[in-house]
């Protein structure tokens, strides 16, 4: 059962996570004490704070005073409805809204556990609002019996007076990359998790070897929570206990030991075993860019509208390129050449920072291979 300080939080963090998306020094967000929030929150972000509290907790929407006032409210509904709802927030285009029953919630909560014995403590660098936040730093803390400490994900702090030995830091390939960058060593006994997208085998090996006495990448999704981990690179994933497993026509399909639907996985994977997986690529068609679930397609789509656009292709760069989108772009006879700004200005007024390729390439046709297929560039 969540009690109303976790509730405050998981509201505080939206609150947060909403600032955030719109401020160019993100982490100031971080600074303010929650009640502070409430004043400081310009009003066109705070109604969208609101309704997506109303989405997570299952309440109408409502004007509300106060931080405290909501949070009784959200509190009151979740008592009722014993529910908590998560929006795919992550992902570009229209976030689809996840229920979890409590069944769910602590049916993974008490699967997860396991891995985490002997952890004292749970630092935590991500938001409570998201479903990897809220299970490990929200219901895990209740299973586990551990006091939660809440940081912003800056990896330029004085971790060796943070950290303790005992603790869980939970964070996410991005901060990892960037704590790696910093130099940063890990104090003894120190847990490391990470999720929300695959971690590169390189990231887990120098984690390892920066002083981490364990790591643990889980892997799933808002729809479907945890389904799987694993503790070394270059090594499968295992299906979590609390899921059942079948191979049909060679995929694999799963389900909860509580559930009766059986449901493909959120990526395309190649078999180890029947509980062993690795994870290919997303069946969505969907790409990280900045730790950010970005649909390549859609990118085309608003682009491929611009009047002077006859046909245009979107991708992830590749790794020596960078980590961003990249367009190809074909031109309609007779108009006058875009400029990189003139594009770049059209996309603005659509798409979000993510979205928008940091490069643009201009050809008389689209690249395609012998074979006549999409090819790179």
């Amino acid at each position: 059962m969540l009690n109303r300080n976790d509730i405050k939080r998981m509201i505080t963090d939206l609150f947060r996570t909403e600032m955030a998306r719109h401020q160019k020094d993100a982490l100031a967000v971080f600074d303010s004490p929650a009640e502070n929030l409430w004043t400081n929150i310009p009003a066109d972000i705070l109604r969208q704070a609101i309704m997506k509290a109303g989405h997570m907790f299952g309440y109408k929407p409502l004007a509300f005073s106060s931080l405290n006032l909501m949070t009784d409210y959200a509190y009151a509904s979740y008592l009722r409805t014993k529910e908590v709802a998560f929006l795919t927030s992550g992902s570009t285009g229209i976030p689809k809204v996840c229920v979890h029953t409590p069944q769910m919630i602590w049916e993974e909560a008490k699967g997860v556990a396991p891995l985490f014995e002997g952890v004292k403590r749970i630092v935590s660098l991500v938001p409570s609002n998201h479903l990897y936040g809220f299970t490990f730093t929200v219901a895990l803390p209740h299973i586990l019996n551990v006091p939660v400490i809440t940081l912003p994900a800056l990896p330029t702090q004085s971790w060796e007076k943070i950290l303790q030995e005992g603790d869980l830091l939970v964070g996410f390939p991005l901060f990892w990359s960037y704590w790696l960058r910093c130099n940063d060593v890990f104090p003894k006994g120190i847990h490391v998790m990470s999720s929300t997208a695959p971690c590169k085998n390189e990231i887990v090996e120098a984690l390892l070897k920066t002083g981490a006495a364990r790591f643990t990448e889980i892997y799933g999704s808002s729809e479907t929570g945890a389904i799987a981990c694993r503790h070394e690179p270059y090594k499968p994933f295992e299906i979590l206990p609390f899921w059942d497993v079948k191979i049909q026509e060679g995929i694999p399909l799963v389900k909860r030991k509580s559930r009766e639907d059986w449901q493909s996985l959120p990526d395309k994977v190649t078999v180890e075993n029947e509980r062993f997986i690795f994870p290919v690529e997303r069946q969505d068609a969907c790409v990280q860019v900045a730790g950010i679930n970005v649909y390549p397609k859609r990118v085309e789509k608003v682009l491929a509208a611009h009047p002077a656009v006859a046909a245009c292709r979107v991708r992830l760069m590749r790794p020596e390129e960078g980590d961003r989108l990249k367009a190809f772009i074909v031109l309609k006879d007779g108009v006058q050449p875009l400029s990189v700004d003139e594009i770049r200005a059209y996309l603005t007024k659509q798409l979000t920072v993510h979205e928008i390729p940091r490069t643009f390439t201009f050809g008389s046709q689209l690249p395609v291979s012998s074979l006549g297929k999409d090819a790179d560039w």
